[in-house]
């Protein structure tokens, strides 16, 4: 286990993808508050990050939303603005970062993102092809997702018991999907055959045995999916 870095006052953290992507990620976010809690931890990410976490300060502190910039932050029918994202990248400079980490991916385009918030420290993972961060940890394909960013984060010392991804459901949350699933107090399983990566995609035929076989147990079962995943649905 490395050491922790004394008088750190802001890490910036990465992650500007899918809700799948982000609960991978939430162990290594939890090692990074218990082991420094007297830092602000400022999450790099999407719009819908920012509406998800700013009641949730136990994950993160603040987000802020990354322009649409390729290989970072991928939107279907939005193309990246250079003047947005450099103003953004010179804000973010204002910032002051004692650490920026990329949990983002293989870093051939997040490394060098990374690298221009204008942090004291970087680090994250790098592919062959990737830009060297200040410390860098190789990536591996296939690795437990997990255990991959832990591996990143422990780097500068920081560590955690709690290596199972979880979230604190709010009553707001219970009320909110009563809207969906109604006040019917009969359990419910939701499945979601989605993956951005079409390699990750489990046969749909498995996932309907599955849910035939749930709802033969007496469960409800939601299927879940974007617009562009309704063929799957």
């Amino acid at each position: 286990m490395a050491a922790i870095i004394p008088n750190v006052k802001k890490i910036a953290i990465l992650r500007a993808n899918a809700l799948g992507d982000f609960i991978y990620v939430l162990p290594a976010l939890k090692a990074l508050k218990e082991t420094y809690p007297k830092a602000q931890l400022i999450y790099l990410g999407k719009p819908w990050h920012k509406a998800f976490l700013e009641k949730r300060p136990e994950i993160v502190d603040r987000v802020i939303v990354v322009p649409v910039s390729q290989g970072v932050r991928e939107e279907t029918g939005e193309k990246e603005d250079y003047g947005e994202l450099k103003n953004f990248l010179k804000e973010m400079k204002k910032e002051q970062f004692d650490i920026a980490i990329q949990l983002h991916g293989g870093g051939k385009y997040s490394n060098p993102f990374t690298a221009n918030l204008g942090a004291k420290l970087t680090l994250g993972l790098a592919t062959p092809d990737a830009l060297a961060l200040d410390i860098s940890v190789p990536y591996i394909y296939y690795q437990h997702e997990v255990l991959r960013y832990l591996e990143v984060v422990s780097l500068i010392g920081a560590k955690t018991n709690a290596i199972t991804p979880q979230i604190k459901v709010s009553p707001e949350d219970i009320l909110e999907a009563r809207k969906v699933v109604g006040s019917n107090s009969k359990p419910y399983i939701v499945l979601h055959p989605g993956a951005t990566d079409r390699r990750r995609r489990w046969d749909t035929g498995k996932f309907a045995a599955v849910g035939n076989l749930l709802s033969k147990a007496h469960y409800r079962v939601f299927i879940t999916g974007t617009h562009e995943e309704s063929e799957l649905v």
